[in-house]
């Protein structure tokens, strides 16, 4: 019986080993982020990127886009009211009193293509211990 000649296994090399550390970094950071950044910054950068993709949206939008702009507000029970388009609403629901304060203070209006206004809460004292917080989308 002839034996097979023994071969050692392939060796990733550092540059893979680099690109896929890159990846993971990448990925890792971009779930941690948002837990690092204050609540009203968050819930701030979840609107800015929200409208950015309302903006892109010409049509009424339909299930589908609603879907996808409820996912921009990964941490926050989220719903999307398009009836009144092409103004939408995205309401926040449950929000803790200190997010609420932080997200009143750095949250209230976002100027760009699409103004994102935050209805009620003129200040940080209307909040109470669980809130339901709502922005209009208006492009």
């Amino acid at each position: 019986m002839k034996q097979m000649p023994h071969t050692r296994p392939r060796r990733v090399s550092r540059t893979m080993w680099a690109a896929l550390a890159l990846g993971l970094a990448l990925v890792l950071g971009g779930a941690l982020i948002p837990t690092l950044m204050s609540p009203g910054r968050a819930i701030r950068s979840e609107l800015k990127s929200a409208a950015a993709d309302l903006r892109q949206s010409h049509a009424r939008p339909d299930d589908a886009a609603l879907r996808r702009l409820r996912r921009h507000f990964p941490h926050h029970a989220a719903t999307v009211d398009a009836r009144h388009w092409p103004q939408v609403a995205v309401t926040l629901h449950g929000l803790p009193r200190d997010t609420c304060r932080a997200a009143t203070g750095s949250a209230r209006r976002i100027e760009g293509l699409v103004v994102v206004e935050l209805e009620r809460y003129r200040s940080a004292d209307e909040c109470g211990t669980s809130n339901d917080m709502t922005w209009r989308f208006m492009p």
